[in-house]
């Protein structure tokens, strides 16, 4: 009779997760790093970071995970099956950015723990092992570059990457892993092969006001924006700002500010929706009575159409040659970031749209416009992503919240997909 009541429990609807439990871990967490403004400061590989990946650690042990972290900081918690693999995996991250939310990633991270104790506090079996995931440096806060555990754990870092990049202190990467007990030399171990996971889930707060305006709790993504940076650098002739005639100047910063202005207009007339920002520019020497020698700011692309973005890119860096030709100016653009959009493969898409309709959740489809975790282990594996509903669309901010209700609604369709893909056993 038990052994019936699991096969009618593990493979009906009727499993749900403790979403007091996801709140109150999530509670916890934010206690590690937090600011006074509500949020928190939990950077990578800080001593914060280590504090919140150890009390996860101690969770996944105490729901019965089989745990091990590997040489670039990512943690994995395995729930076997009665087959080997390939697995089903799901997870996000637990580093922020600075002054940021107490959502963003740790979600993720909760939830995927929430479902795989749920499976086993029911003693439900699956044919194929379930693994949960905390990706290490996803935001790119403290060291160059984000998504850094995913991309390890996808081969597109090098071995000797920890001992290329520091942060703004100085601090080698390969020292910040030493610190929390890793041997940055094994690095390149981290490296997993596609054919061991058969696919990736990631739960996420939406991090904007799609859901919200559309009044609907949970998102059910269907493509992935891919970036295209450059970090440019545009040099002219230095000069005093009074006595140097306008007419004349080679002004690098005039140059800059015409680009920025056309980022903006190609953005805003583009048919696919690609996104143009400028968030960083920098003058030197930098004083307020000097024409810059040299400007250098960044150009970030989004897309969801890889060709409309990388022409806009184009076009882009066309104008540029045209606006420093014009005024005797030379510059550089240099590639800092180049990753194709990811459409999500229709077969997830439907195991992910029929379990939530069997769960009778009212949901939308919808594109991520920011990178994630998913994005990257897209290069290995088929990816997924569920995503909760953002109170006023705030993310990387102390004000960054979503509700108790919206939460468990996607945690239950996480766990259930998670449940169909790893195939229910008596």
């Amino acid at each position: 009779m038990q052994r019936r009541s699991e096969k009618h429990l593990c493979e009906g609807m009727t499993l749900k997760i403790n979403g007091r439990r996801v709140w109150e871990r999530i509670e916890e967490l934010g206690r590690i790093g937090a600011t006074e403004e509500g949020g928190v400061s939990r950077l990578a590989f800080s001593q914060e970071d280590r504090q919140a990946t150890e009390l996860v650690i101690e969770w996944m042990q105490a729901a019965g995970l089989q745990v091990r972290r590997d040489a670039a900081g990512n943690v994995f918690g395995r729930r076997p099956g009665e087959e080997a693999g390939p697995l089903v995996m799901t997870g996000s991250h637990l580093d922020s950015v600075a002054s940021g939310g107490r959502f963003d990633g740790v979600l993720g991270v909760i939830l995927a723990l929430e479902c795989l104790q749920v499976l086993e506090d029911n003693g439900c079996k699956t044919r194929l092992p379930i693994e949960m995931a905390v990706f290490a440096g996803e935001e790119g806060s403290r060291f160059p570059g984000c998504l850094l555990g995913s991309m390890a754990v996808t081969g597109l870092l090098p071995p000797d990457y920890p001992y290329q990049v520091r942060d703004a202190q100085g601090i080698l990467l390969a020292d910040a892993l030493r610190q929390a007990g890793l041997e940055p030399e094994r690095f390149g171990e981290a490296k997993r092969r596609g054919e061991d996971i058969k696919v990736f889930l990631e739960a996420h707060i939406e991090q904007a006001s799609v859901l919200e305006q559309a009044g609907k709790p949970v998102g059910i993504v269907s493509a992935i924006a891919g970036p295209h940076q450059y970090h440019v650098t545009i040099r002219g002739r230095s000069g005093h700002a009074g006595a140097t005639p306008m007419q004349g100047r080679a002004d690098p910063m005039v140059a800059a500010a015409q680009v920025i202005q056309k980022v903006e207009e190609l953005a805003l007339t583009s048919k696919a929706g690609t996104r143009g920002t400028v968030g960083f520019l920098q003058a030197f020497p930098g004083g307020h009575n000097v024409i810059p020698a040299q400007v250098d700011f960044t150009i970030d692309w989004r897309g969801i159409s890889e060709d409309e973005r990388d022409a806009i890119a184009q076009e882009t860096l066309d104008y540029l040659a045209q606006i420093c030709k014009e005024r005797g100016l030379t510059w550089t653009a240099e590639v800092t970031a180049h990753t194709a959009p990811v459409q999500i493969q229709p077969q997830v898409l439907e195991v992910l749209q029929t379990t939530a309709q069997r769960l009778g959740l009212d949901y939308h489809v919808l594109p991520s416009w920011a990178a994630h975790d998913a994005m990257i282990m897209s290069q290995i594996c088929p990816v997924g992503m569920i995503f909760v509903r953002s109170q006023g669309g705030l993310s990387h901010c102390p004000e960054e919240f979503s509700t108790l209700e919206d939460i468990t609604q996607g945690g239950d369709l996480l766990l259930h997909a998670l449940l169909a893909l790893a195939e229910p056993l008596v």
